[in-house]
């Protein structure tokens, strides 16, 4: 027999499918009124729901139904920046109706973490600084991505990339400028995200996001750019198009 905040959660699954996106839930205090069970009862429904993705909570509003449209960005699309003057996700976003936009967040020179320093060869001899640029890949006013680029100090002052202000294109073209791209390293998992990025892209505590991380170095094989994503698993998904298999047979 299912607990009664699970009948409840289940009744507000429903409604939120009615209301749809933006759609504003009740309140814990009308669901208690309204005889639907107690503080704990309607916590542990709504606390259910935000698990699962269906709904956020906004203070001094309640919570929100959550749109979950999926926004499916081609990879491949990242070789090919610049030729628009837009973003590659502007450019993805567009291609699909939507209204992408790409926000420069900040532009600093930090100290690199341990794990940072080692993916782009910093020693003592060099600096254990980086340049780094972050962005929000966002959809109206929605955040689904979190992007955070990392480059080597020297990189950054001959590319421009300190410089506060975006970059037209994208970053690889002002790269591909002034160095002889080599390959890019992309990993792709799937973590509890961070406290910092529960704030920004909206999630319940404990929820999870995708995480993409490409190193991309010269043709000496020097580091240029760290690029580390943090995006809604749920409604970002990554598409690596044109995949030649021919080369295998």
């Amino acid at each position: 027999m299912s607990r009664k905040w699970e009948a409840l959660a289940d009744e507000l699954t429903q409604l939120c499918a009615q209301l749809g996106p933006g759609g504003v839930l009740p309140s814990t205090t009308e669901l208690i009124a309204q005889g639907r069970g107690s503080r704990t009862t309607v916590g542990n429904a709504y606390n259910e729901l935000m698990r699962l993705g269906l709904v956020r909570g906004v203070p001094g509003t309640g919570y929100i139904v959550r749109d979950r449209s999926v926004v499916a960005i081609p990879w491949s699309r990242y070789g090919q920046s610049g030729a628009d003057g837009l973003d590659p996700w502007e450019t993805a976003t567009r291609a699909q109706g939507l209204n992408g936009t790409m926000a420069l967040i900040e532009v600093a020179t930090v100290e690199a973490t341990v794990s940072v320093a080692a993916k782009l060869g910093l020693t003592e001899a060099t600096s254990f600084q980086v340049t780094r640029r972050t962005r929000h890949a966002m959809i109206d006013d929605k955040v689904l991505q979190i992007q955070l680029a990392s480059y080597p100090v020297d990189v950054a002052r001959r590319c421009g990339l300190d410089r506060k202000g975006g970059v037209e294109g994208g970053t690889l073209p002002v790269l591909a400028a002034e160095y002889r791209l080599g390959f890019g390293t992309e990993r792709i998992s799937f973590q509890r995200a961070t406290d910092a990025e529960v704030g920004v892209l909206k999630l319940a505590p404990g929820g999870f996001v995708a995480r993409v991380e490409r190193l991309l170095v010269d043709e000496d094989g020097h580091p240029l750019e760290l690029l580390q994503v943090a995006a809604l698993p749920d409604q970002v998904e990554f598409v690596f198009d044109g995949l030649d298999f021919k080369k295998l047979a």
